[in-house]
Formats: C-alpha cells, sequence, structure tokens
C-alpha cells in the first residue's frame, strides 16, 4: 500500500510530466514545420534557379550575305572547357576594294540574343565597310553553340577569349590574308559584361567598347522578377547546381586590369534594363588606376542598347574612330 507521501509526489509530477509532453508534441510540430518550410524554399528556389539558368536559343535568320558582305563561319572552342562556339568571319572592306584583316574586331551579342541580331549584323556592316574585320560570335547556350546554362559572363568570357586563340592560332577562314595584326572587342548588354570579364584576362584584346553593360548581375537580379525572399537560395542553388557563382560576376571589380588598353562605355540615359549609374560605376573603377584610357558616351532618350538605332552613322562614326586611334602600332603612338 503507497503512503500518502507517495500518492501526493504522484498526485504532483502528473502536471509537470503532462507540461513536458505539451512541450515536446510542439517542438516536433515547429521542427516538422520548420522542415516543411524549408523543403518547399529550397524545392522553390531550385526551381527558378533552373529558370534563370535556362536559355531557348532564337535560331540564326539571316546572315552577313543579307548586307553584300563577304564571310565565312567559323567554328573553334571556348578556352579551358572546349565547348562549341560558332561564329562568321567578316574582312574588312579597304577604299581601293581590297580585303584586309589586320584590324579585327569581336563582336558579342546580349542576352537571349545571338550573332544575327539587327544591332550585330548592322553594325557589323558598317565596321566592315570601313575596314575592319569581324569575328561575330554566338555565346555557349545561344544561337548555334553549344547548348550551356546561362552565367551571365561568369562562363561566356571563356567564348570570347576562345575567339581570341582562334584568331591567334586557328584555321584562317581567309588564309591568303594572314592573321590579325590587333584585336578589338564590342559588346553589348550581357555580352560588354563578358568582354570586360575577358579583357581584364586577355591583353590581346588591345581595345574595349561595351554598350549598355552592367557593373555587377546581382543588384539587376534584385530588381527582376525573382522574389527577394528567395534569391540568396536561388543564387546558392545555381551555385550547388551549374557551378555558377552569380556574387563574382562583377565586371566593375576587374576593369582597372584593363588600363592602358583603352575602352568606351556606351549608355542611353533612358536605360531601363541597366540603370545608367551602371556606366558611371565601371567608368570610376576604370579610371582608378594609372595609364587608365577611358572614355564615356551617355546618349540621350535610348533606352536599353538603343544607341545604335537611334544614333546610326554617328554611332558608327564615333565607334570607328576609336578604334581606328587604339588599333595601331605602339610606335605610331595615338
Amino acid at each position: 500500500m503507497k503512503s500518502p507521501n507517495t500518492i501526493l509526489s504522484s498526485v504532483q509530477l502528473q502536471p509537470a510530466m503532462k507540461y513536458k509532453l505539451r512541450i515536446s508534441k510542439l517542438v516536433r510540430r515547429l521542427f516538422l514545420i520548420s522542415f516543411l518550410l524549408s523543403l518547399v524554399y529550397v524545392s522553390i528556389s531550385m526551381y527558378v534557379a533552373m529558370r534563370v539558368v535556362s536559355v531557348a536559343p532564337l535560331p540564326v535568320t539571316q546572315t552577313p550575305a543579307a548586307f553584300n558582305l563577304a564571310f565565312r563561319d567559323v567554328t573553334f572552342p571556348s578556352r579551358e572547357d572546349h565547348l562549341k562556339i560558332r561564329g562568321w568571319f567578316i574582312p574588312g572592306m579597304l577604299a581601293n576594294g581590297h580585303l584586309t584583316t589586320e584590324r579585327t574586331l569581336i563582336l558579342v551579342h546580349g542576352l537571349h540574343s545571338n550573332r544575327a541580331s539587327p544591332l550585330l549584323l548592322g553594325l557589323s556592316a558598317n565596321l566592315a565597310r570601313r575596314g575592319f574585320a569581324i569575328l561575330d560570335i554566338d555565346l555557349r547556350g545561344h544561337g548555334q553553340s553549344a547548348p550551356a546554362p546561362l552565367s551571365m559572363g561568369y562562363f561566356e568570357q571563356r567564348d570570347v577569349l576562345g575567339a581570341v586563340d582562334f584568331l591567334h592560332s586557328g584555321t584562317l577562314p581567309y588564309p591568303e590574308l594572314g592573321r590579325p595584326r590587333f584585336i578589338g572587342g564590342w559588346g553589348d548588354s550581357m555580352g560588354g559584361a563578358t568582354m570586360l570579364l575577358a579583357a581584364s584576362h586577355e591583353p590581346a584584346l588591345k581595345a574595349i567598347i561595351t554598350d549598355s553593360a552592367f557593373a555587377a548581375i546581382v543588384p539587376l537580379l534584385k530588381e527582376s522578377n525573382v522574389p527577394p525572399l528567395f534569391l540568396p537560395g536561388v543564387l546558392e542553388s545555381i551555385r550547388a547546381l551549374y557551378g555558377i557563382n552569380y556574387y563574382t560576376v562583377r565586371p566593375v571589380d576587374v576593369v582597372a586590369e584593363i588600363a592602358p588598353r583603352p575602352i568606351l562605355f556606351i549608355q542611353g540615359t533612358a536605360d531601363t534594363v541597366v540603370p545608367p549609374d551602371n556606366m558611371h560605376e565601371l567608368a570610376s573603377a576604370a579610371m582608378d588606376t594609372r595609364h587608365a584610357d577611358v572614355h564615356t558616351w551617355l546618349v540621350s532618350g535610348a533606352n536599353h542598347i538603343e544607341s545604335f538605332q537611334r544614333m546610326g552613322t554617328v554611332y558608327v562614326d564615333r565607334v570607328a574612330k576609336f578604334f581606328t586611334a587604339a588599333l595601331v602600332p605602339p610606335t605610331a603612338g595615338r
């Protein structure tokens, strides 16, 4: 028979045990809810990540022949990872009618575009008639180049570097004209950012023009359709799934390494995709070194990559003048 003290102790313990049981159930429920919320967050982040990096290549619908230009199809590997990159090589036309490859420009399109875009082909035609040979390329995942996730320049810079390697040592599209003596680069939007990243590693790119290039990609993603709550998860998912670190896609951090090679930044004042402040950031960073040679052109009323369309011949004249002055033997000076 239990003593009165034992019975009393048992009665006193029952509320405490019930309280502990309730707390334990609450903790388990909170853990389950936390686990489910984390699972939902990760799942949504991974889904959005796959959407962000997916590229549906646009067809290449016309060629330089539409502009009565001589050209040859070219294929070469990207540097490091050796993806197949497709392009056109267009020799420059001199005033006497002869063809030349002496000064060759690598032209790079932007996001969800290709080498057949009206901007790229139109500019290529005008510059070829000014005596510049042109290498128009499809970045990976675009046009007819190899499929690849979109990395906003992180990996695409290897395509530009592969283009430089091709010009230096690839099969000559016009053997009788020889190899280029000078190489310059032009890119719009993502292509411009990609060109800056590539040029920071490759001194053979002697002069650079960008049109509507961004200073860093993550700030633009914050203004995109990606919900802010999910952006960190999306960026980490992209890194885990594809090895792409968008946090390091920051041309603004490396642009100073291009000096003393000249750079011209072009930007529209009405750009709603890459705000004009990006040009100011890039130019300021590029000038933060000795021997910097930095030029800017803010085109009034132009939206994203609209400057060529708005300015026409004035745009071509300015681009041609810049490359003419920049791509000369060192002894000639400028």
